[in-house]
């Protein structure tokens, strides 16, 4: 860090920069984390965006930071330009959605957000045996789809992802190579989501927050608040 003359901090949301709640609908960003992100934003130095599984109209009203440059659906929408999914890719993924619809949104604590290019299938609050048969019956659904068609693990919740999506590690790495000489990204996430990432920028600064050590980040926080404590501190070193 001492060398570095830019910086890129990469941010992951939900389980990051805030809690995580049963709906998504239900998080709020502090006024602590809001204002933080926009001092953040302004230095000359330092490019700051937010990667987050979140469709990017939902991100950006949610944080409310002008500087910050966000990247939603872990990358497929940003700066106002949206990833159009090839026919065969954007059936698969309609199909899979009425399936998962009609088989798993009536099984007691699942319920489904679509994020329109993916599917989020939310167990928090189900019970291990309910867990269980609707993982089930998840793989059941995919199977016609794997060529098109993956899930990724988050914590309490399936996304069912087209897999021409960029995902968070080709933005991150896309984002990174961007930057002019001497500078240090510092990626921070929380989840499976979060590891493309990490396994992208060996040589970058990449931190998982959360009880998770079995990752390819090279650093730990235990929570937001350690998380915010750390960009506190960040930023009071920033030259």
């Amino acid at each position: 860090m001492e060398t570095a003359e830019y910086f890129a901090l990469l941010l992951d949301f939900d389980g990051t920069l805030v809690g995580l709640k049963r709906r998504p609908a239900d998080v709020r960003l502090s006024l602590r984390a809001r204002e933080l992100l926009a001092r953040l934003s302004l230095r000359r130095n330092l490019y700051v965006a937010i990667i987050s599984g979140r469709d990017l109209p939902s991100l950006r009203r949610i944080v409310g930071v002008t500087g910050v440059h966000y990247f939603g659906s872990h990358g497929a929408q940003r700066n106002g330009k949206l990833t159009i999914l090839s026919q065969p890719a954007g059936d698969a993924l309609l199909r899979a959605r009425r399936a998962a619809r009609d088989r798993l949104a009536a099984l007691p604590g699942i319920w489904l957000e679509d994020k329109g290019l993916s599917v989020a299938v939310h167990y928090r609050g189900a019970t291990e045996k309910t867990i269980c048969d609707a993982s089930r019956i998840l793989r059941r659904i995919l199977a016609p789809f794997r060529e098109s068609l993956y899930v990724m693990d988050g914590v309490k919740v399936w996304e069912i992802l087209p897999r021409e999506l960029p995902g968070k590690g080709a933005t991150a790495s896309n984002l990174v190579d961007r930057l002019p000489q001497k500078s240090l990204a510092i990626y921070i996430g929380d989840d499976d989501t979060d590891e493309t990432a990490f396994a992208a920028l060996p040589h970058e600064v990449t931190v998982r927050v959360g009880r998770n050590r079995r990752t390819a980040a090279n650093f730990f926080l235990n929570g937001p608040g350690e998380v915010l404590r750390f960009l506190s501190r960040f930023e009071r070193q920033l030259r």
